[in-house]
């Protein structure tokens, strides 16, 4: 098993989601290859660190291996302009997480990855990710026609992560007060990357054919898949038949604890007490979202002719079960896959479209229209109680309107994988874990332990220790 799982299958949802106002690790687990990402305790030596380094560099050397070597294979156009392009979406989706994760890292052009090759300043590595991604939003049709393959519209999704990604650490200066040049921002300009986020968002909402699909829920269930196709502009697949494993697991935290035989799962990761009171009671994402147990004599429901258990209801986060709810595995009776109770051939969505409209909600507000900002943020909750959606906007209108954006995204994208990523670029990791209560809920007990290790250097994971020493690579600061 070593290497498991280390991208989205497993653990990048647990480095992206946990540690973080949202999660948090579930007091008395110790597994030493996630434990840490939910209590700020991971360290260079961090077996998934390792792995997970290793396997997104990996896909950048087949990238570009395909690259140097496409015109080998004799493929005609338009398909060789396609598959180059699609190669250099990968690379640059790569590139971003790298880039977000850890700050600066060595930028491969080639297949030949030199062994003393140094980190390379953020601005080289963000620059190489827009040149790549642009290429791919130029190049790449208005639908891939295979599942699975990337579109005009994923390169351009993912442009806009990047722009506010970069506009929003500029904006609230990231990094600044550690005095460490690779992982600068000062490059930057905020102005035009909000502009440019701004562009591409209205692009993709005026023309890519996305919308939101009409039910929530169904974004996170494993047989769903038409109507997450409606909104998912990129999404890792699982197969119904994979003789090579091509599944995801959604085990370990993402779905309801409670028996496998009633599609439960192990809640390593626990919801803090601050998320279930980011929601009002009339919004069905908190009773979709945060839940307590499955149990094989508990109730089912019928969704789109699949059976599914349904998890109790939460209403108090200092219930012992409260837990992660937003995924869900059908019933495993129902599924042709071997060991459907672990297994999933659920899709896991990377970037959706009401991601796109909160981004967009983002580019208006910098570029001077809060009153559209606020109408794009009307528009994403709006599904959540279209009867009550006066009500909704009522209870969570903020003065301060990055406040309340920083609230919508947690709101709809909890659980996600950009908790993380979006706490540290407006600025707010540390104050965010530092104002977690100890009490507010049952698995806010562990508050105490992230308090004592988050600190600002935590921004950035560790480079790993094997790096550090054989290329030497620098470390980032405080490791």
């Amino acid at each position: 098993n070593t290497g498991f799982g280390e991208t989205f299958v497993v653990k990048m949802p647990v480095m992206l989601s946990a540690g973080t106002d949202e999660l948090l690790t579930q007091n008395g687990f110790t597994d030493p290859n996630y434990a840490p990402f939910g209590t700020a305790e991971v360290t260079s030596q961090n077996p998934t660190i390792r792995y997970n380094w290793f396997f997104l560099f990996a896909g950048v050397n087949r990238v570009n291996y395909l690259l140097e070597n496409i015109d080998k294979a004799n493929v005609p156009e338009p398909r060789r302009q396609q598959i180059i392009s699609e190669a250099r979406f990968i690379r640059g989706l790569i590139y971003m997480y790298l880039g977000m994760m850890y700050g600066a890292v060595p930028v491969y052009e080639t297949s030949v990855q030199l062994p003393e090759q140094q980190r390379d300043p953020l601005q080289k590595v963000f620059e190489f990710v827009i040149a790549d991604l642009n290429n791919a939003y130029q190049n790449l049709p208005h639908r891939a026609g295979i599942d699975g393959r990337a579109n005009k519209w994923s390169a351009a999704g993912f442009l806009a992560k990047v722009y506010t990604y970069l506009a929003s650490c500029k904006n609230n200066t990231v990094g600044s007060s550690l005095g460490f040049a690779l992982n600068s921002f000062d490059w930057v300009d905020k102005d035009d990357m909000y502009n440019q986020a701004k562009t591409v968002t209205n692009d993709i909402i005026t023309y890519s054919e996305y919308k939101l699909t009409d039910h929530y829920d169904y974004l996170f269930r494993e047989s769903t898949k038409q109507a997450q196709s409606e909104e998912s502009l990129f999404s890792v697949l699982s197969l119904l038949n994979s003789p090579n494993g091509n599944y995801n697991l959604w085990l370990f935290w993402q779905i309801p604890i409670g028996a496998s035989q009633a599609g439960g799962g192990y809640g390593w990761f626990r919801p803090t007490g601050e998320m279930f009171f980011k929601y009002d009671a009339a919004d069905v994402r908190r009773t979709h979202n945060l839940t307590t147990y499955v149990a094989t004599d508990g109730p089912k429901e019928t969704v789109e002719g699949v059976s599914y258990f349904k998890p109790y209801p939460c209403d108090n986060p200092l219930n012992g079960n409260y837990c992660v709810g937003k995924f869900r595995y059908r019933d495993p009776a129902g599924k042709t896959i071997s060991n459907g109770s672990a297994w999933s051939d659920a899709n896991v969505i990377l970037l959706r479209y009401a991601d796109i409209l909160l981004l967009n909600a983002e580019a208006k507000y910098f570029t001077g229209d809060e009153a559209g900002a606020r109408a794009r943020l009307w528009e994403v909750r709006e599904r959540s109680n279209p009867d009550n959606i006066d009500a909704l906007t009522t209870a969570y209108m903020k003065s301060n309107f990055v406040d309340e954006l920083i609230d919508e995204r947690s709101r709809e994208l909890c659980f996600e994988n950009w908790r993380r990523i979006d706490l540290i670029r407006f600025g707010r990791y540390e104050s965010a874990l530092n104002g977690l209560s100890t009490n507010l809920g049952s698995w806010n007990s562990i508050v105490p332990v992230i308090k004592a290790n988050v600190k600002a250097t935590k921004i950035w994971f560790p480079i790993p220790k094997t790096d550090i020493e054989l290329s030497p690579l620098e470390p980032n600061p405080g490791y």
